[in-house]
Parts: structure tokens; C-alpha cells; sequence
């Protein structure tokens, strides 16, 4: 009897295993963002932000954090404050390679499936921890993240890299 608890004890860990994605439940499927506004590299605090993937839309008053769902396309963002032109802009989307080396190691080659389980729920991916937006005079087009993007456009950087966007120009900072 004491053995047959045993084997349903290590079945149900194995199948909870098999059913979810290690970067699932190394890092989850959502995170929390940083966002600031500056114009002329000084803080303006109280812009009103909307953030939005193919997740959800999320919303945060800056200086403030707000938790986004994980996506593989980009996280759009507008800001907006009296007197002062929108800042639109997109923060890149980068593929969590740590979250893949853990899959691996986990469970080899049946690791295929896992990677699969946290690409479709988005734990897979990450977005910059800290985002700064500027309000300028762009007067360029947003950059829009698209749900057709190809998994080479997405290039692996720590996911806690600083962002800095004016307008619709993006810029990462190592």
C-alpha cells in the first residue's frame, strides 16, 4: 500500500510537471514594469499611460509599476498628459533564454513540449523591468507590435534591461 502512494505521488508531480512550462513556474506568465516620463531628460510625473499587448491593456500613472501578461508580440505604449504631445511608442518583446535552458535540463528532448506550454502562455517571454518615455516632437508613426512577427525578430537581451523610447523611436540600454 505504502508503495502504491508512492508511485501516485511521483505520477501526479510528473504530470503537473508535464502540463505546465518551467518558465511557467520559474517566472509566471505576468511581470511587473517600471514606467517613467521625462521631456529634456527631466521627470514629468503624473502622465497618464496605457500599455497593451495581445494580453490585455493595462494602465499606470507615472512614476508607477503596473504587472503586464507576458506576450510574445511587443507592449505598445501611450502616454498622454496636458500640455504636452502623446509619446507613443513599443517596447520590444525578448525571448527568455534562461527559461529554455531550464526546460532543457529539466527534461531533455521531452523539453519540446514545455518550451511549447510557455510560448503559448507567454512565460516564454519578457519585457525591460524599467521603461522611460519621453515626450517630444516625433513626428514619425508609432512603432504597432504585430501578432504575425516571426519568432528570429525577436532577439535574446536580459529581460531587465533599461528602455528609453522618445516619440516612436525605441532604443535599449545595456
Amino acid at each position: 500500500m505504502k508503495h502504491l502512494r508512492i508511485a501516485a505521488l511521483v505520477t501526479s508531480a510528473c504530470l503537473v510537471m508535464l502540463t505546465t512550462g518551467c518558465a511557467t513556474v520559474t517566472g509566471g506568465t505576468t511581470q511587473k514594469v517600471s514606467l517613467k516620463t521625462q521631456k529634456d531628460t527631466a521627470d514629468v510625473a503624473g502622465a497618464d499611460c496605457v500599455l497593451a499587448n495581445s494580453k490585455g491593456t493595462y494602465t499606470v500613472t507615472t512614476p508607477g509599476t503596473v504587472s503586464v501578461h507576458r506576450a510574445k508580440d511587443d507592449l505598445s505604449i501611450k502616454c498622454t498628459k496636458d500640455g504636452e504631445t502623446d509619446a507613443i511608442t513599443a517596447v520590444k518583446s525578448t525571448h527568455r533564454t534562461g527559461a529554455m535552458v531550464g526546460n532543457i535540463l529539466l527534461l531533455g528532448v521531452a523539453s519540446v513540449a514545455l518550451e511549447g506550454i510557455d510560448r503559448a502562455n507567454g512565460a516564454a517571454y519578457a519585457y525591460p523591468d524599467n521603461v522611460t518615455v519621453s515626450f517630444g516632437s516625433q513626428t514619425e508613426p508609432p512603432l504597432v507590435p504585430s501578432a504575425t512577427k516571426s519568432d528570429a525578430s525577436t532577439t535574446p537581451s536580459a529581460a531587465n534591461d533599461s528602455t528609453t523610447t522618445t516619440g516612436a523611436a525605441t532604443t535599449q540600454a545595456n
